[in-house]
This record gives C-alpha cells, structure tokens and sequence, in this order.
C-alpha cells in the first residue's frame, strides 16, 4: 500500500473518532451560542431599556448606582461582592448591573430611576459558552483541546475531500497522456 493510501486511511480513522469524541463539546458550544443570539426572542434575557436622553458625563456616579442596584431587595444581592458585571450602554443611557446569582437590574444613567429588574440569564449563559462556569482548567485544557481539534478536523477534512479528487485527476490526466 503506497504512502498516501496509509496517510488518507489514517486521516479518515482520526477524522472519524475525534470527530465523534469532540462532538459533546461542539454541541455544547453550538447550542450555547445559539442560545445566546437568540436569547431577547426566547425570553432568556431582559430586553435592553432606554433611559432619558443626555450626554455620558451627566450620569450618576459609579457609588450611586451600585446603591441603587443593592437596594432592590432581590434574593442574593446584598453587597457590592455579588455584582457581576456594571455595563454601561451609552446608546441607550442606561446602566445595566448583572448580579453572580442571574439577577439583573437596568438603571437609567441619567435619573437614577430603576428601569428593570427581571432575572437575566444570558450572564449565566455567557459563563456556559465561554467555560468560565467550569473554571480555568476546562476553558484551558478543554476549550483548547476542542479548538484544535477543530482545526485539525478542517485540515483532515479537506485532506478527505481533495485525496479523492487528485487521484482522479492524476488518473484523468495518465489516461489522456497515454492515449497521446
């Protein structure tokens, strides 16, 4: 058996079970962040309010809103340490505190006033997709793993696809200089 028929065989048995055994983790991520785009149509996450209009340096200081936040009275949220992230959207002038516990609250920068307070999930989903839920070890060891994978995947692929391919056309292009 030649070298190449040895290395596309090969290359069909690697293909074939890392591509079985990757597949949870592609599902995972796929069905992540799907969710995650389609997340305001599901219902998984709080569409995002508009505050009243004026410019960024007329917001309320960082303190404030961290008060403001705090003092909603939502289950786990009792301190400056339970907040997860402080985003502030300047197109819609609005700051949008999301807790560790999915719980979300929508400030508007410039009035102070509580625009909303349902439960977000996109930061719990976010978490899912990029593996941080897990900790370091699964988004270093795993997700890099998964990410190599895929690209070898590629390659074999590709490799799968154009063997076939060049033979034929070798063996085109032997028939046709024989024929000459």
């Amino acid at each position: 058996m030649s070298k190449s028929v040895k290395l596309y065989q090969f290359s069909r048995k690697v293909h074939k079970w890392s591509g079985l055994i990757l597949s949870v983790f592609f599902m995972f991520i796929a069905v992540t962040g799907l969710v995650l785009v389609y997340m305001i149509p599901l219902g998984v996450a709080d569409e995002l309010r508009t505050g009243k209009e004026s410019s960024p340096n007329q917001a309320i200081p960082m303190e404030k809103v961290v008060s403001i936040a705090v003092s909603q009275g939502l289950p786990g949220t009792d301190s400056v340490d339970d907040i997860f992230r402080i985003e502030y959207r300047p197109s819609a002038n609005v700051y949008q505190v999301r807790f560790n516990n999915s719980q979300g609250v929508q400030i508007d920068a410039s009035t102070g006033k509580v625009l909303s307070t349902n439960p977000d999930y996109s930061t719990f989903l976010i978490t899912l997709h990029d593996g941080s839920f897990f900790g370091n070890w699964y988004r270093y060891t795993i997700l890099t793993m998964t990410g190599l994978a895929l690209i070898l995947l590629s390659f074999s692929g590709y490799y799968m696809f154009g063997f076939p391919l060049y033979k034929r056309l070798m063996a085109k292009r032997k028939t046709r200089d024989s024929e000459i």
